[in-house]
């Protein structure tokens, strides 16, 4: 599914793909109806994946979105699809691109290094995983707003619980802690009383990119056991350590596996993608969360969020 591309000389454009948490009621409907291609992979993707995504997207099935099984592989198709017709209309040659947690594999999918087939297949895997590696209501995260780092690690310190980790480190005020539900509730109590913060619950019931993820690694292994990657067409950001993807396939797959278990160091990966030179910034995907991340990261660089067919229309200074 990956597009040709023309390179363009003295590119500094990024690729920012976005994770759980963007999706939302009607994602991606203004291009699966106005773009026949796009209704065609949709079609496609709905086989692979044994339910119609489609569906689901489109709330026509409850609240099954905000599934996790659902989530990821939503998220995952509505970048690709933008990124597609993105292909289509530029000759764009990225300097670097990265995803935060889900979204790495939209980063890896965009740089040829997975098909689309097998990159949803692996999603869908690993949203299962997620999923089930821990009984239902006995985990949680919680995003922590307005401390710096060392204050977020002293108030994890000061938790007695059994599992409770840094799984974000998203901007340098604002860090996603994740582990079992009373240590998570502790941490909750002790960060709102701090001055100037703000603490935010997040609609999930897992204990992402912690320990507590490792009944998960054993199937996800056994998928991309059976998986052919690519070298890269442009550099990827890994999210466990803040730097390029190396080719070797074997590398490859220990980071995916690895990140399932710590934390996503999405600063380190965006320091990371302005030192190589990178000064334009595109988050593809819904919503644009990446994009306040961003700001709040380094004002010194442009960022442009892509979310839907106009933005994609309103996206200047690519090469057409």
């Amino acid at each position: 599914m990956a597009p040709e591309f023309v390179s363009v000389d003295g590119s500094s454009i990024a690729l920012m793909f976005p994770g759980q948490g963007s999706q939302f009621v009607g994602m991606a409907s203004d291009i699966i109806s106005g773009d026949a291609e796009s209704r065609e992979i949709v079609k496609q993707a709905d086989e692979i994946l044994g339910y119609p995504l489609s569906e689901i997207m489109d709330g026509k099935r409850g609240d099954e979105l905000n599934q996790t099984v659902y989530t990821q592989p939503a998220i995952f198709l509505h970048s690709m699809l933008l990124w597609r017709l993105i292909g289509r209309k530029f000759r764009l040659q990225p300097l670097v691109a990265a995803g935060h947690s889900l979204g790495e594999y939209s980063a890896l999918c965009a740089a040829g290094v997975l098909s689309f087939e097998d990159t949803l297949r692996i999603v869908k895997t690993r949203a299962e995983g997620m999923n089930n590696a821990q009984p239902a209501g006995a985990c949680g995260m919680a995003a922590i707003i307005g401390v710096q780092r060392d204050r977020a690690l002293e108030i994890i310190a000061s938790v007695k619980g059994s599992t409770l980790e840094i799984a974000n480190y998203n901007s340098p005020e604002q860090y996603v802690i994740s582990g079992d539900i009373d240590s998570v509730d502790q941490a909750v109590e002790i960060a709102s009383r701090e001055k100037r913060s703000r603490v935010v619950r997040l609609p999930v019931s897992s204990a992402f990119h912690t320990d507590l993820m490792s009944p998960a690694k054993e199937s996800l292994s056994a998928c991309l056991d059976g998986i052919r990657f690519s070298a890269p067409q442009f550099k990827v950001i890994a999210n466990v350590n803040g730097k390029t993807y190396p080719d070797e396939p074997e590398e490859m797959k220990s980071l995916l596996l690895t990140q399932l278990i710590s934390p996503v160091l999405w600063q380190s990966c965006v320091r990371k993608m302005i030192e190589m030179g990178a000064r334009r910034f595109i988050e593809i995907g819904p919503g644009k969360v990446l994009s306040g991340l961003l700001k709040r990261i380094d004002r010194s660089v442009e960022v442009t969020s892509v979310s839907d067919l106009q933005g994609i229309e309103e996206l200047q200074g690519v090469p057409a």
